[in-house]
């Protein structure tokens, strides 16, 4: 009878702290995506004319602005020579802000590889804007024109 006595509370104690909810301590917001986009303006990187995006997105941001999470994107375009090219970005994501009205910036290091079966890139940094209609994103010194999302979503919380 002593060792139920002792053991009950312990199974209790044990439930209820398994059972309270755990926080981030300082999350203040979420960005998550999986969608399409066509890109306007007819922008070029590396030689590529680039036509659409597809993209995806998992990131937390903190209050002190950081943040963690992933950002990966194949950009969708044409070589000078005509032929179909994808450039991947697969960045991890450092920093982060949320704005009002539902708009997030976050950034960090990307592996950009640009298709053409050289060594892809390491250490560019990449930095993205983005809403729920859409995204903007800067590779390095290079910034490509606004992106319109075709399908999918992009939440920010």
């Amino acid at each position: 009878m002593k060792r139920l006595t002792c053991v009950l509370p312990i199974v209790f104690g044990v439930v209820a702290l398994a059972t309270t909810p755990v926080l981030a301590d300082a999350e203040v917001g979420t960005v998550t995506a999986a969608a399409a986009a066509l890109l306007t303006g007819g922008p070029v990187l590396a030689g590529v004319s680039l036509e659409g995006m597809e993209l995806a997105a998992g990131v937390f941001i903190d209050s002190n602005g950081s943040a963690t999470g992933h950002f990966y994107a194949v950009l969708l375009g044409t070589s000078l020579l005509g032929q179909p090219r994808q450039i991947v970005v697969e960045g991890k994501v450092g920093e982060g802000a949320l704005a009002s009205g539902g708009q997030a910036s976050f950034g960090g290091t990307a592996t950009v590889d640009l298709g053409d079966g050289t060594a892809p890139l390491p250490a560019v940094p990449f930095n993205v804007t983005a809403t729920a209609d859409g995204l903007v994103l800067a590779l390095d010194a290079t910034t490509l024109a606004a992106a319109a999302l075709t399908s999918g979503a992009i939440t920010v919380e």
